[in-house]
């Protein structure tokens, strides 16, 4: 009668260890539902890409920093080089909302739907390497979605084309690879109202200077109301009190601390990265500091990069002053008009509707724009503020001949502003009876050649950064030419191709001597 008794206690006992497992399995998932990081550094395995194996994910500071940022902004561009693991990153935070928010949405947007596909089987094989009792049975598991039964969470993949994401609404976000996606902008227009967290994830794209994901995050960074901080880690952030809610992240090519076992980053850089990838690829791939990505490539950049990097240190504020009227802050004053001095003044002139206009007023002698404005505003307008500086600095004056610029003439003719220099034809001779400047053709070659000499000898001091960005821009073809893309405005840079070609042909005073017996 004794014999059941053991089978009863080992019952007994079996029965308390497993609901103290349930028990101990309930608590951890609570905790790992209260933090990604633990999440992420307990559970998480990933394909090591360089090693070939899978391995365990690793707590780098920096990814725990782009953890935190991710969690507390809602729209987070992040410019960042190759092989850092940040897609893995964003694999796991996906997988982490639809394992513990219910009926949650995530959309994974790449360039393609081979890239798409890549990233929603990263989402797989974390899943798939998780704790049991944290794999939720999947509705759907294909190369499109991931959907969990129980409690209705998906995510989802799919190229990023004009209307992909139309009409979604969720809890995140993410756009991979974004400076290489055709339909950036109109896909942003597509998903931007679906009140969910947007993660922008890029390296740079060289190729394509325009592209959606390098024009706003260099709009971010320029932006004189930035603010830059760097965390311990060496994660780059940038805010701005005008852009609530909004962040840029720049992550170096040598944040992360190891990337082949035994092989210190250097040997790694100078055995893995220098033989195998050309000068422009380690430009796009592996920036070191944020300055390199929004540059022009060093490899077709048209103006000494190192140049445009050193004229940063002019970059200041407009003074405040009481003798030139700065038209409700159009007009940027650096130094106000001199009797002594002699001025040559520029416009590129706008019709207020696609692009602004610019003008400049120089110092001819020492090259320095003492004066600039710069607004989206009507030719009639511009005409008057370009008339109100000539007048106000007494300068030498013309402008860009162009569509718009023939209403700008006609507005300076009725205005009867003086000192209009004449048009200059490519020799330097004066084109009789003509005003304005061509800036096209052969004139634009001239001009740019002249400025980017100019540039290398330090011949002129502008503290507008609107000039000095654009100039990373500008590029040079295949015979050496300037190269201007389209889709860009170089309004500052046409602004001082004019200022320094008036400088170039300024008369100047002739020089006199005298004696006088003392």
């Amino acid at each position: 009668m004794s014999s059941p008794q053991p089978t009863i206690q080992e019952s007994q006992g079996k029965q308390s260890t497993g609901y103290e497992t349930i028990l101990k399995q309930g608590a951890d998932a609570a905790q790992y539902a209260a933090s990604i990081r633990r999440f992420a550094t307990d559970l998480c395995w990933i394909q090591n890409q360089n090693s070939q194996k899978v391995e365990k994910w690793q707590p780098w500071p920096y990814l725990l920093d782009l953890i935190d940022i991710i969690q507390q902004y809602d729209l987070i561009y992040i410019l960042k080089a190759s092989q850092l693991g940040i897609s893995w990153l964003v694999s796991i935070i996906n997988l982490w909302i639809a394992l513990f928010s219910e009926t949650s949405k995530c959309l994974l947007l790449s360039q393609g739907q081979t890239e798409a596909q890549d990233l929603l089987s990263k989402v797989d094989f974390i899943y798939n390497h998780l704790p049991e009792y944290l794999q939720m049975p999947t509705s759907t598991n294909n190369r499109e979605a991931f959907t969990l039964r129980d409690n209705g969470a998906e995510i989802r993949a799919l190229p990023s084309t004009e209307k992909a994401g139309h009409g979604f609404q969720g809890t995140l976000i993410t756009r991979d690879e974004l400076a290489r996606h055709e339909f950036a902008e109109d896909n942003f227009r597509a998903v931007s109202r679906s009140g969910a967290r947007l993660i922008e994830l890029s390296t740079a794209n060289k190729k394509d200077a325009t592209n959606y994901f390098g024009a706003k995050t260099s709009e971010f960074y320029y932006h004189s109301q930035t603010v830059k901080y760097v965390y311990p880690s060496g994660v780059e952030l940038y805010t701005n009190p005008t852009k609530p809610g909004q962040c840029l992240v720049f992550l170096s090519w040598d944040l992360r601390p190891t990337r082949l076992e035994g092989m210190s980053l250097q040997e790694w850089w100078d055995s893995r990265i220098l033989p195998r990838y050309t000068a422009l690829e380690i430009e796009e791939q592996f920036p070191k500091h944020i300055t390199d990505v929004f540059k022009a490539s060093v490899t077709k950049a048209y103006f000494e990069a190192s140049v445009l990097e050193d004229m940063g240190y002019d970059l200041c504020a407009p003074i405040r002053q009481d003798v030139v009227d700065t038209h409700n802050n159009v007009v940027r004053v650096y130094k106000p008009p001199d009797k002594t001095k002699k001025y040559v003044a520029f416009t590129d002139p706008s019709d207020g509707i696609e692009d602004p206009f610019v003008t400049g007023v120089m110092d001819y002698i020492t090259g320095e724009v003492v004066c600039s404005a710069t607004g989206m505003e009507r030719v009639g307008y511009v005409a008057a503020i370009h008339d109100y500086l000539a007048r106000t600095y007494n300068a030498v004056n013309s402008f860009e001949y162009n569509a718009v610029g023939m209403a700008f003439a006609r507005a300076l003719d009725d205005l009867q502003t003086p000192h209009q220099a004449p048009r200059r034809k490519t020799n330097g001779s004066i084109d009789e009876g003509k005003k304005g400047q061509f800036v096209s053709g052969k004139h634009k070659q001239l001009m740019f050649a002249d400025l980017a000499t100019a540039t290398v000898n330090r011949g002129y001091v502008i503290h507008d950064r609107e000039f000095t960005q654009q100039a990373k821009l500008v590029q040079r073809d295949e015979l050496g030419f300037p190269l201007t893309d389209k889709k860009i405005t170089f309004d500052w840079v046409m602004m001082m191709n004019g200022l320094w070609q008036l400088q170039k042909y300024a008369p100047r005073t002739p020089y006199k001597a005298a004696t006088y017996d003392l």
